[in-house]
């Protein structure tokens, strides 16, 4: 089986759609040995921050000298990016031979169940030290919920997938919640909400409890930007202790290291001096972006806003979010399926709001960034989909900091 093959296969489970339930993964799981048992492992849940919380875990780890596996999703630009270690994406060959050896067992198993147990077996085969695991939906019916790990982390709790989550924030902190295990020591912030059900599963399933103050990180020097990821930091550093308590060698000089160096793109990211993208796609993320926003509003610059947002999301709560910061919102369509069309958008933007549709992303924030100028900025954001597609036309490798010059030259970006 040849790569393109077996993403093509891997892609036609989306037939299946979301499935939540770990009967299925259970059972492919078992007729791979297990192979989720044979490392060490973190596992991240919440609505918002799961990557970052990640980014930062596994860049400590790393330089603490470990082998270090990362698994999340979605991805923005390639399908191995979900799968890492010690940064380096899955190769193509190992893709084409795990999945050929999944697929005798594969029966009416999802898209996320097929690349879960590609993800562990990979890490498996590899020999990893540690794996960062990030849950896909929810926590207590998501498919990564096979691994019994070192450390739970409910980054925090907040409305979205509703249909699959319930629609109280106590339903929903009972679903992340599901990842905390037996004994299993875990981690969230003090301010998460829905803290008394995770502290009430906690009591039930002996588990210690560690609540994460955003201070703990005061003093580190960290590359990714805004107020939010001191919250996802404290987080990451509560988590490592945690791991170092258990034994884990884990230096003052590798913290200071990794988090400094740990990255994750498209999260408040500046791409040019005069852009930003942001993945927020969902109120808790754009109420985060807006409060950044809101300190360029205060030195005195305009919010060129480029927005594209999946119809299944709560639309009416991302744009009174950001489109009150906006000089003016450029609205603008990703090429997939899920794409809200720029009119349903438009339905939820102020009426005294300047609108522009402009379909295409990379020439909508073209525009955006000519409106702004140099004193401006312009801004895209409302869907990993849409921020992972202007990726694809100017940074095809989100996690190196060059531009591809070729597509500039080939006039398909003029970023």
């Amino acid at each position: 089986m040849k790569y393109n093959e077996a993403l093509k296969y891997i892609y036609s489970r989306e037939l299946f759609g979301v499935k939540l339930g770990l009967k299925n993964i259970t059972n492919l799981l078992e007729n791979l040995g297990n192979p989720q048992n044979n490392f060490k492992s973190i596992h991240v849940a919440g609505t918002n921050g799961k990557g970052s919380t990640c980014a930062f875990i596994s860049s400590v780890l790393q330089k603490q000298g470990y082998k270090v596996g990362v698994y999340t999703s979605p991805h923005l630009v390639d399908f191995r990016e979900r799968i890492r270690i010690n940064g380096k994406k899955i190769p193509k060959k190992d893709v084409a031979a795990i999945l050929a050896k999944i697929k005798p067992f594969v029966k009416e198993h999802t898209f996320f169940e097929i690349v879960t147990a590609l993800a562990f077996f990979y890490f498996s085969q590899e020999k990893v030290d540690f794996a960062v695991i990030e849950v896909g939906l929810g926590g207590r019916l998501d498919a990564t919920n096979t691994i019994i790990p070192e450390v739970s982390v409910i980054t925090n709790v907040d409305f979205d997938h509703l249909e699959h989550l319930g629609e109280t924030i106590d339903d929903i902190a009972f679903e992340k919640a599901g990842i905390i295990k037996e004994g299993v020591d875990a981690v969230t912030s003090e301010n998460c909400r829905g803290l008394k059900v995770i502290k009430k599963i906690c009591k039930e399933r002996g588990c210690r409890l560690y609540l994460a103050r955003k201070e703990t990180g005061k003093g580190l020097k960290m590359e990714m930007h805004g107020n939010f990821q001191k919250q996802n930091a404290s987080l990451a550093l509560k988590a490592l202790e945690i791991l170092r308590g258990k034994g884990h060698k884990i230096s003052a000089e590798a913290v200071n290291s990794g988090m400094k160096s740990a990255k994750w793109p498209g999260r408040l990211e500046f791409i040019k001096k005069n852009l930003i993208f942001d993945c927020a796609h969902n109120p808790a993320g754009a109420k985060a972006l807006a409060n950044e926003l809101k300190k360029f509003r205060k030195k005195g610059k305009n919010i060129y806003l480029v927005i594209g947002i999946m119809k299944d999301k709560d639309i009416k709560g991302i744009c009174s979010q950001l489109a009150p910061l906006a000089k003016e919102i450029i609205i603008t369509k990703a090429k997939v399926a899920r794409a809200a069309m720029p009119e349903k958008i438009a339905k939820f933007i102020p009426n005294q709001k300047k609108v522009a549709v402009v379909g295409d992303v990379a020439e909508a924030l073209e525009y955006a960034r000519l409106k702004a100028g140099k004193d401006n900025l312009a801004v895209l954001s409302g869907s990993i989909f849409t921020v992972g597609e202007a990726f694809a036309r100017i940074r095809p490798e989100p996690f190196n900091n060059k531009v591809d010059k070729r597509s500039v030259k080939e006039g398909k970006s003029n970023l």
